[in-house]
């Protein structure tokens, strides 16, 4: 495609972080420790959290004693994170669809919160699958966290506004060709702004077949954030560990 990808622009714009500051951090919390008590990952292990906006979890895995590294492809966000790192937290900036710097090196790589369904051409799905298989040790644990399409599809509010920081956010969703699309506009001094986000539709077997062909081998399967088993109608999310071979 022409032009930059849209996520480039709209996870860099202040007004994404506006729109969503009010995301349950206590939630994701949770779900972080739930997700180490179900690991018990060694105190001291080599973490990666990839896409990982302006580091709220990356913050989170270090202050559950990993050595964490945290990559994102926004520069605005990583220059955001960097104020909070440490010896034991680096934050860089990076393309999922891209080998990283450091290969068989990660004990664990963290995907959360729907960060992946983002590109055109499918074939980056496999890229990114690459990447994290490329960066885990063996016997390292990929955990990826994704809507369930089914659920998300059945529950569609299609049309609302959110009023966040004085701004009118006008929202709009709807699903075509196997991509879910959230328009957003807004007025801000004077000045009107329009958003599209786009996020494929990822299958669960599409998912199992992208993890399956980077060497990648299912060892748990959740449906939330409190890691409930999954079901197909009424499970919000879908949360996959994997293990390389």
């Amino acid at each position: 495609m022409e032009g930059k990808e849209w996520f480039s622009t709209w996870f860099d714009s202040p007004y994404y972080h506006i729109l969503y500051a009010k995301r349950d951090e206590s939630e994701a919390a949770k779900f972080i420790a739930s997700l180490q008590q179900k690991l018990n990952l060694a105190s001291g292990s080599r973490v990666l959290d990839a896409a990982c906006g302006k580091g709220r979890h990356a913050i989170t895995l270090s202050q559950l004693g990993f050595s964490v590294d945290a990559f994102d492809l926004s520069p605005t966000n990583i220059e955001a994170a960097q104020v909070f790192e440490t010896p034991d937290l680096l934050f860089f900036v990076h393309d999922i669809r891209e080998a990283l710097p450091l290969q068989n090196e990660y004990d664990a790589i963290f995907n959360f919160f729907t960060s992946f369904g983002y590109f055109d051409n499918r074939m980056d799905n496999q890229k990114a699958f690459n990447t994290f298989a490329g960066g885990l040790k063996k016997g390292g644990i990929l955990v990826l966290d994704f809507f369930n399409p089914t659920y998300v599809l059945s529950n569609l509010v299609s049309s609302e506004t959110v009023d966040r920081q004085g701004i009118a956010f006008q929202i709009k969703r709807w699903s075509d060709a196997g991509y879910l699309y959230k328009s957003i506009d807004f007025t801000d001094k004077g000045t009107a702004y329009s958003f599209v986000e786009k996020v494929e539709l990822v299958s669960k077997n599409d998912f199992l077949a992208y993890a399956a062909q980077a060497g990648l081998q299912l060892v748990d399967f959740k449906g939330s954030y409190s890691l409930t088993s999954f079901d197909e109608i009424n499970s919000p999310r879908m949360i996959f560990i994997w293990s390389k071979n």
